[in-house]
């Protein structure tokens, strides 16, 4: 009886808010269809996607930073890592943990900005003959170097130095020692190795590399005239930095310049030609004095008159009559 009572009750309920219920059950209905919707256009969406544009394996690769002429170095300042698919990557092109092999190298061919630097591209690159990193027209020139010279071992390939010549004037006669002088004999040259480094490298631990010698790029005229330095006088590098090209003046300059002395002049007795008068009695002394009190080679002509004074003195001479005897 009381279910009866309770079933009729819901009836009525129901009945009365019919309105209400189908409302409510359309917008649960429409929800759920809704969810369901979306959930499946997201489901293609992903798939579509999936197909257009597949995930592919990347890998590091070498690239210009900028526009590269032919004849530029390959260095850190000129090259980038960058990210490419896997099966777009040739073997030829290089990787990171090669590109130390190819720094200070030469490109062979231009490249512009983002292109992937492939090995045969490159000229010294993985190559055994240094020869190969030595423009046309230009040689190769090795100096001796110390600890002062090659910057505590901090000089790398790809630097560029300016050559400093400290050496004595060479000097005529008895003059005395002049004082050294230092003069910028070679500007903007470029390293091309330290000691047997061919490419830029990091200290090791922290420890300065050491190295007796480092070679440069010259032309054929400035090796022969660093060749004359080197045995004449004593030669200093100094670095600047790989972006300054400016030309400097080059001036002499010795210990008096520098403490704003006047030059110290050599100061020597002019040298006399000596001639003897006659048979007996000392010797007459007749001076020539050369200008400056600086040596000079002898003069044909001042030898041939010197001759023939010697023999009209030695004529006179022997005409003369003796006295008492003699």
């Amino acid at each position: 009886m009381e279910s009866m009572t309770a079933r009729h009750k819901a009836v009525s309920w129901i009945q009365r808010y019919r309105a209400v219920v189908l409302l409510a059950g359309a917008l649960a209905i429409g929800a759920i269809a809704a969810i369901g919707t979306r959930n499946y256009i997201a489901e293609q969406v992903a798939i579509e996607r999936e197909r257009l544009q597949p995930q592919h394996e990347e890998v590091d690769v070498i690239v210009a930073k900028r526009a590269l002429q032919r004849g530029e170095f390959v260095s850190p300042d000129t090259m980038a890592i960058r990210r490419m698919p896997r099966e777009f990557a040739s073997s030829s092109l290089v990787r990171p943990d090669r590109f130390d092999a190819y720094v200070g190298a030469r490109l062979s061919m231009p490249l512009s900005a983002g292109e992937p630097l492939i090995a045969q591209g490159v000229d010294g690159g993985d190559a055994s003959a240094f020869s190969t990193k030595v423009r046309t027209g230009i040689r190769a020139l090795t100096i001796a170097v110390d600890e002062i010279n090659s910057m505590s071992g901090m000089l790398q390939p790809g630097d560029r130095i300016d050559l400093q010549l400290t050496a004595r004037p060479l000097t005529q006669g008895g003059a005395g020692m002049p004082a050294e002088i230092t003069k910028l004999l070679m500007q903007d040259l470029l390293v091309l190795a330290t000691g047997r480094q061919v490419r830029q490298q990091a200290e090791e631990g922290g420890r300065a590399r050491v190295f007796t010698a480092i070679t440069v790029e010259a032309s054929p005229e400035q090796s022969q005239r660093l060749i004359v330095a080197q045995r004449s006088g004593r030669l200093t590098a100094t670095l600047r930095n790989r972006d300054d090209r400016a030309v400097i003046d080059p001036k002499a300059l010795d210990i008096n310049d520098l403490l704003g002395l006047p030059a110290a002049a050599a100061r020597r007795r002019a040298p006399s030609l000596e001639l003897i008068v006659g048979g007996q009695g000392p010797l007459r002394s007749v001076g020539m004095a050369v200008p400056g009190g600086v040596a000079a080679p002898p003069d044909p002509g001042n030898a041939a008159a010197a001759t023939a004074l010697l023999q009209q003195l030695g004529s006179a001479a022997g005409a003369m009559p003796r006295l008492n005897g003699q």
